[in-house]
């Protein structure tokens, strides 16, 4: 399973197991709502969009959703958004959202987005160029989705530091809705332990030292097995919680991993002893930030920290990546990355100006 955490929505309504027809939305753009699994239909469109959205997230991206999607039962239903523009022979995606609607009997409804634990970010994808008309959009939906003219919205596991959380500070400030972040707890620092170096030697007495990384598709996939292996034969497999033992998991993490090797998003290191694993790593995604998706190590050795040596090896890799993710343990070896979720709520004020900010977004398209 995943060393990412990530706060939970509970599904509020049964999710759609077809494609709903294309409404007609706000600032001139064409609203639907389909479940994760028939987006395999549109996914030239949608990979398209991942490449110029305004933030980068491998999460929501093709390769590993619609993995989710095929394996898992909590993504294969969950709705999605898509954001047209453009008229139906001549549409272009700018917005995938996915998100549930959480309905109110008094006062406005909530937009929500969708997050799940194996998600280390759960940023939509939107258009670089459109942001904040898409935003403005999400803010006032058309009612034919059982979506309020004027409506809350609340995104999770957003990146505080990036472009997407100021253009909805912006937008809240244009249609008057009152803005709320929480950043995300973060783990208690602690310190004390040996240094690596010191573990890493006294590791070595026990045999000789190998760390390697993936360099071809099929050392990932053979990689991805030994990883499982060493999982399941350790305590998680003992108390029967290893992917392996779980027939849609391990599927899951096999067609994730293969997937987004194909345009090198993925990669696995492996830390052995006399070459037999002692620590595994699954990183996703490509340039400088990566995410530790999954790690584990060998029960008999985890007084020299394996795993935490194979990830500051992973680091020194290249001076100009970046491993995000949380270790137990007093070795920083992966980046901090402030994330946090948002709340827009509606106000007298932003009811009043709805109308006006719709047209002015439709002006601008």
């Amino acid at each position: 399973m995943p060393n990412l955490a990530a706060s939970l929505v509970a599904p509020d309504e049964t999710p759609p197991q077809r494609s709903r027809a294309v409404a007609s939305g706000p600032a001139g753009l064409s609203i639907e709502s389909r479940p994760f699994a028939a987006c395999a239909t549109i996914e030239a469109e949608w990979r398209d969009l991942a490449a110029r959205a305004i933030e980068p997230n491998p999460f929501f991206e093709p390769d590993f959703a619609l993995s989710a999607a095929q394996h898992l039962v909590d993504f294969r239903g969950t709705p999605v958004l898509l954001l047209w523009d453009g008229t139906a022979t001549s549409r272009r995606l700018l917005g995938f959202v996915p998100a549930r609607l959480q309905r109110r009997l008094l006062g406005h409804d909530t937009l929500i987005g969708w997050s799940n634990s194996r998600l280390g970010l759960a940023t939509p994808l939107i258009d670089t160029e459109q942001a904040e008309r898409i935003i403005a959009a999400l803010l006032h939906a058309p009612g034919r989705w059982g979506l309020a003219n004027t409506q809350n919205l609340q995104l999770h596991r957003l990146d505080l530091g990036g472009p997407l959380l100021d253009g909805m500070l912006r937008v809240a400030e244009l249609t008057g809705h009152a803005a709320a972040l929480e950043p995300a707890p973060t783990p208690p620092a602690s310190t004390g332990g040996p240094e690596l170096a010191a573990l890493r030697h006294g590791l070595s007495r026990h045999g000789k030292l190998g760390f390697a990384e993936s360099r071809s598709r099929q050392e990932l996939r053979d990689m991805v097995e030994l990883h499982l292996a060493l999982e399941a034969s350790g305590s998680l497999g003992r108390a029967g919680g290893a992917a392996l033992q779980d027939i849609r998991e391990s599927a899951f993490l096999r067609a994730m991993t293969r997937n987004l090797a194909r345009s090198h998003r993925c990669r696995v290191g492996l830390l052995s002893l006399d070459d037999v694993p002692v620590a595994s790593a699954i990183l996703i995604g490509k340039g400088p930030r990566l995410w530790l998706y999954c790690g584990v190590e060998d029960d008999r050795f985890a007084s020299f920290a394996p795993l935490a040596q194979l990830v500051a090896w992973l680091g020194r890799r290249s001076r100009q990546r970046e491993i995000i993710g949380e270790l137990p343990g007093p070795h920083l070896v992966t980046a901090p990355q402030r994330l946090g979720d948002i709340r827009l709520t509606v106000t007298a004020t932003a009811a009043r100006r709805a109308p006006l900010v719709t047209r002015r977004r439709a002006a601008a398209a």
